[in-house]
């Protein structure tokens, strides 16, 4: 019976050094701690591979330790995705150091220019429709574009936004493209 003691106390400790490395990214990820604890995450590694070696008899635990490992390896998916998407700029911290996603999102997707360039094709194309274009209207159209480019470079990783005006089916038509 010590052996079955054994190994629940082998697992209890796992299970606790799991939450503990956890807790660290946790603190990694907000901007608290400054580096990834990979070295106590080899050390899990390390213990749950030992104890994937060992015969386990019970079938209570040798449920809890697949239980375990496999939250233990979803875990490090999570956290290297994470660590790849923070290298790559998909994640950026802001200014209070948590983490954010479109990290390189710019500020104004649209270049001025060309916001006023698709606001004259959309008055002209109105007109040509038939349609009223007061400014009144356009401004209302110009915030809502660039609302949208913000929403489009948001999950795109910050790239510019470009609009196209065009008439189908007697109406003016507006599409987005990324760039």
């Amino acid at each position: 019976m010590a052996n079955g003691a054994d190994i629940k106390e082998l697992l209890d400790r796992i299970e606790a050094k799991i939450a503990e490395v956890r807790r660290q990214y946790d603190l990694f990820f907000q901007g608290t701690r400054r580096s990834e604890p990979a070295d106590k995450r080899r050390e899990i590694e390390d213990a749950v591979r030992r104890m994937g070696q060992r015969k386990i008899t019970n079938t209570n635990d040798q449920f809890r330790f697949n239980n375990l490992q496999c939250r233990f390896y979803s875990y490090i998916n999570l956290w290297a995705r994470m660590v790849r998407d923070m290298e790559e700029g998909r994640m950026a911290r802001d200014a209070s150091g948590a983490l954010v996603r479109g990290g390189t999102s710019l500020q104004d997707p649209v270049d001025p220019s060309h916001m006023n360039q698709v606001i004259v094709e959309l008055m002209e194309a109105r007109k040509t429709c038939g349609l009223p274009a007061g400014e009144g209207e356009l401004s209302a159209t110009r915030e809502a574009l660039q609302a949208r480019a913000r929403e489009i470079a948001g999950k795109s990783g910050g790239r510019k936004v470009e609009f196209r005006v065009s008439v189908e089916e007697g109406k003016p038509k507006i599409k987005a493209v990324v760039r």
